[in-house]
């Protein structure tokens, strides 16, 4: 007989695997470490995933495939320009960060680690997705048709997420603007890139 999976005990190993990591890095994060912030047996974390990476890839996933079905939705709110698109894909970005720190802290942290990667069928879902924005980008005269998806992607799904962090990290001290300056800067500066 199958062993019922208790949702709570998922739930806390998802959050305590976003803390350590943000915490302590993802490399130095263990199976056991996460076990003890859930308050599970590491047993019980090796039923459900078989270690560290697979665990780390799900999370990665469902938050890739959460901006995907974003960003499909928001395409159907405004099919003909992708201005309000990026606009309220920015907008929802920062006050994700805001509201969501540990899980938007974790989302930077994989960005930038390269064993993390998307499942093929993501991939395809994902550049099918660039494919649209730039279809109606070209249509609109809002995008070059010189523009990579690769380049779309990192326009739109890398830059305001790396801008939002490093601007949370302070590097400087002189990050002060408000949030709608922000916004209004990562659109028209997106857009501008997308124009080139």
């Amino acid at each position: 007989m199958a062993r019922k999976i208790d949702e709570d005990k998922i739930n806390r190993i998802k959050e305590a695997t976003m803390e350590t990591i943000v915490t302590h890095g993802i490399e130095a994060t263990t199976i056991a470490m996460i076990a003890k912030n859930a308050n599970v047996s590491g047993g019980y974390l090796y039923r459900i995933y078989s270690g560290k990476q697979d665990l780390i890839n799900d999370l990665y996933s469902k938050k890739v495939m959460s901006l995907v079905n974003e960003l499909e939705f928001l395409l159907t709110l405004n099919p003909t320009t992708i201005e309000p698109i990026i606009n309220t894909f920015i907008s929802n970005r920062i006050v994700y960060s805001k509201n969501e720190t540990i899980a938007s802290k974790f989302y930077y942290q994989l960005l930038h680690n390269e064993n993390f990667n998307l499942s093929e069928e993501l991939k395809v879902k994902h550049f099918g997705l660039m494919e649209n924005i730039k279809r109606i980008g070209i249509t609109s005269g809002e995008v070059s048709d010189t523009i990579s998806l690769f380049q779309l992607h990192y326009h739109i799904l890398i830059y305001p997420v790396d801008y939002i962090n490093f601007k949370r990290n302070k590097a400087f001290g002189l990050e002060q603007s408000k949030d709608s300056d922000d916004l209004n800067y990562l659109t028209a500066n997106i857009l501008k890139f997308l124009k080139m």
